[in-house]
């Protein structure tokens, strides 16, 4: 398995082991208390800042001991590693040539749009909505493109698929919705704030859905930094 695809696969396993509550604190009553069972910062600022070529390639040996190398000689990854590097001009290239390939998905499920707005490639996305894709294809774990852009704090991308009519409540396998995947981003601050407050402002936006790991949005917003807490006060006010 290369470097970037253990740090990918890292972090997505970390961050459903926490809302699962399934990670050991040690003597600590939670993760709000100590660094204990943080990821490397090394880690975090590698994904989220590098975001090397092929990072988010998923799929996975039999024994999960090894990753399975991209097939460039396959249509389906040259296009979804496009929308992945933000190549605009092949992701239109070979939709006009092949419509199927918006519903193309990698082995864990993920979609052209899902990657386009991991990478905050906003031309691609608004292009795949345009020709029809759908905005709420699920990967393996349940998760939507609103899933992916809120984890990642792509405020940008949010928005748009807010616009464009996505349920702002949807939620995943575990039970969680969009908001509570922004609420426990590693992105930027200012780019966590604003997604949250895009979140928060979209019509029909409820608080109150409680994740598998047994905890809502609004528990979770209440104990973020103060200008967060700000936004949930303001919102039950």
């Amino acid at each position: 398995m290369n470097d970037d695809s253990k740090k990918q696969k890292m972090v997505e396993n970390y961050f459903q082991q926490m809302m699962d509550d399934t990670i050991d604190y040690g003597d600590a009553e939670d993760a709000h208390e100590v660094d204990a069972g943080t990821i490397p910062i090394e880690v975090l600022e590698e994904i989220r800042d590098k975001k090397s070529k092929g990072m988010f390639v998923s799929g996975w040996d039999n024994d999960d001991t090894d990753i399975i190398p991209k097939n460039m000689e396959d249509p389906v990854e040259q296009f979804l590693t496009a929308a992945e590097e933000g190549d605009f001009n092949t992701i239109k290239e070979r939709l006009e040539k092949d419509k199927s390939l918006m519903y193309a998905k990698d082995q864990d499920g993920y979609t052209a749009m899902h990657r386009a707005a991991y990478n905050k490639h906003l031309d691609i996305l608004k292009y795949l909505l345009q020709v029809g894709a759908n905005p709420e294809a699920r990967t393996n774990e349940g998760w939507t493109v609103l899933h992916s852009a809120a984890c990642w704090g792509n405020y940008d991308a949010v928005g748009v698929l807010i616009s464009y009519g996505m349920d702002v409540n949807v939620t995943s396998n575990g039970n969680l919705t969009p908001l509570h995947c922004a609420l426990n981003s590693e992105a930027e601050p200012e780019e966590q704030y604003t997604t949250v407050r895009y979140l928060l402002e979209a019509p029909g936006v409820d608080v109150g859905i409680v994740s598998s790991g047994g905890e809502s949005a609004l528990q979770m917003g209440l104990r973020q930094r103060e200008c967060i807490r700000n936004l949930f006060k303001k919102f039950i006010a």
